[in-house]
């Protein structure tokens, strides 16, 4: 897929909502993880902090508590666990002996509040701080717990959420993708539809569309259908023109003939040279308007061999080509790229300006060459001189008067070629007369 597909930037799409959803849900997961976490221990230094508070001994000249605390992490230096207990009309403290020599700091509360605590030696505790009075005396108690197994255990969940939502983002991605391409299906439909239209096998695009797509296929079809309306209507026009114009061309030649009973023989030859001259132009044209139009994209697929073979066998039965002798060296057998019916003209039209000027011999020889197939049509003939080869295939020029023709057969060829993205050249036969060579474009398999 290009940068251009529709379906890239729909799967594209479709990856960056996957991952940006996974991702906000994986962080808004691992905050209410931690956040769960916090509010556990939270419960469990309420309840501790409330037992302290039981224990305290107010007639006791420094803070103390009449019994020791059942967790032995209070006891243990930096166990884990720790209590503070601050005399705040003195400014004695008590605290635990896991608090070794350290002091949980912070600002003086009127009420119960909880606290993140961190010092220079890496201690980060959780915390809750509650303002008591006892008898006459105020105290202000503090509990707290590390908070480092809450990171750690916040970190082992984020590990693991981050593989399952990697798991899962390649699951939902794999779907997405089988989503995609089954959404895209009916374009792959509609696509090889409009190449069956291109390729001749069908008029109007046909098969089941989604009703999102029904309104474009009949948008297209109506298209179709109006381009072949015009299409026939030229074709018309063009036949209706050229029938047109044989009466008035029979009637030049009835002119003509007129003049040469009376002796006028130099305006009886110009009469029938400009009826002749009119009658191949028109025939010119309408050969032309029976030629396919192309596109880049529109494929065919025609047989080289059998348009040569078909032709030579029309032609030998005619009077000049009853009097030749035809070789045809065909190679492989080889489709190309131009519709059957241009290839027949492209081939007679070749055939037919051999016949013309071969003394006894035309020869047909086909191969492939450079990726294209290669035809060449030589002749016995008088042949060209090199000087003038170039201008053959010119729109309505002959080489030699004295033989009968319009001149308009290899101009012929070259159009059909041009339409097919073939090529002509010319070049001395083996045989001493003209080599006409085309190449055509090869089919795709």
């Amino acid at each position: 897929m290009n940068r251009q597909s529709l379906g890239l930037r729909l799967m594209g799409l479709a990856a960056s909502m996957v991952v940006f959803s996974l991702v906000f849900a994986g962080f808004i997961l691992h905050a209410l993880f931690v956040s769960n976490l916090e509010r556990s221990v939270q419960g469990d230094l309420e309840a501790a902090l409330t037992r302290i508070v039981a224990l305290i001994d107010p007639a006791a000249a420094q803070p103390s508590i009449r019994l020791p605390l059942p967790d032995p992490r209070y006891d243990t230096p930096l166990g884990g666990r720790y209590w503070q207990i601050e005399d705040t009309d003195s400014g004695a403290i008590a605290r635990s002996r896991s608090l070794f020599d350290q002091e949980l700091g912070g600002e003086p509360v009127s009420e119960t509040g909880t606290f993140h605590f961190s010092n220079d030696s890496n201690l980060h505790l959780i915390m809750i701080r509650r303002p008591i009075e006892v008898g006459n005396r105020h105290f202000e108690v503090t509990v707290g717990e590390n908070h480092e197994p809450i990171h750690e255990a916040g970190m082992r969940f984020a590990w693991d959420i981050a593989r399952l939502f990697s798991l899962l983002g390649l699951v939902i991605l794999g779907i997405a993708w089988v989503q995609l391409r089954l959404g895209l299906r009916p374009l792959d439909r509609l696509r090889s539809s409009v190449d069956e239209v291109r390729r001749g096998d069908v008029d109007a695009l046909t098969g089941a569309f989604p009703s999102e797509i029904q309104p474009l296929v009949d948008e297209v079809n109506a298209l179709l259908a109006e381009r072949q309306s015009l299409a026939e209507r030229g074709r018309r026009r063009a036949a209706d023109l050229a029938h047109g114009l044989k009466t008035p061309l029979a009637a030049l030649h009835g002119v003509a003939m007129r003049l040469r009973d009376r002796g006028d023989e130099d305006d009886a030859v110009v009469l029938d040279d400009l009826a002749q001259e009119m009658s191949s132009r028109v025939d010119y044209q309408m050969r032309l308007a029976a030629l396919r139009s192309r596109s880049r994209e529109h494929r065919e697929s025609s047989s080289l061999n059998t348009a040569v073979l078909r032709t030579m066998t029309v032609l030998r039965k005619t009077g000049r080509g009853e009097m030749l002798h035809w070789k045809a060296e065909l190679g492989e057998e080889v489709n190309v790229d131009i519709h059957r019916q241009d290839l027949l003209e492209l081939i007679g039209v070749t055939l037919e300006n051999g016949a013309k000027w071969a003394r006894t011999t035309v020869a047909v020889q086909s191969s492939k060459q450079d990726g294209m197939a290669l035809i060449t049509v030589g002749d016995d003939g008088p042949g060209i001189e090199p000087e003038h080869m170039q201008k053959l295939g010119s729109r309505g020029l002959r080489h030699d008067e004295s033989v009968p023709g319009t001149g308009l057969g290899l101009a012929i060829a070259k159009e059909i070629l041009e339409l097919n993205r073939g090529t002509i050249g010319y070049a001395v036969a083996p045989l001493g007369g003209l080599l006409v060579e085309i190449r055509l474009p090869l089919a795709l398999s």
